[in-house]
């Protein structure tokens, strides 16, 4: 088992700035490969439980922040007059599309 003062820092740095997921994605498989080479399996089987739990709370918290963000652009103001969601994907002219027959 390779000297844990060696890697431990690289695994907790900040995390990666990028726009580039594939780069985000790289470091985070870095750190845990750093990770399984520093640790033994006990402490690397915690380490990937704590890396997918803290990922689905993650995902969690974004999938509330959009159903929130969703509600409030959704919700009907006081006096506004709305169109039902079907008109918006239809014909434009009010007239019927396709053949009659």
């Amino acid at each position: 088992m390779p000297d844990t003062q060696t890697h431990v820092p690289a695994i907790t740095a900040p995390p990666l700035r990028t726009d580039d997921p594939a780069k985000a994605i790289g470091d985070l498989f870095r750190r845990l490969a750093l990770a399984s080479e520093t640790f033994g399996p006990p402490a690397f089987e915690r380490i990937v439980a704590a890396v997918l739990v803290a990922l689905g709370r993650a995902a969690l918290e974004e999938a509330e922040r959009e159903a929130r963000w969703r509600r409030e652009r959704d919700a009907r103001r006081p006096g506004e007059i709305t169109a039902p969601r079907s008109i918006h994907a239809g014909d434009f002219d009010g007239m019927a599309t396709g053949d009659p027959e």
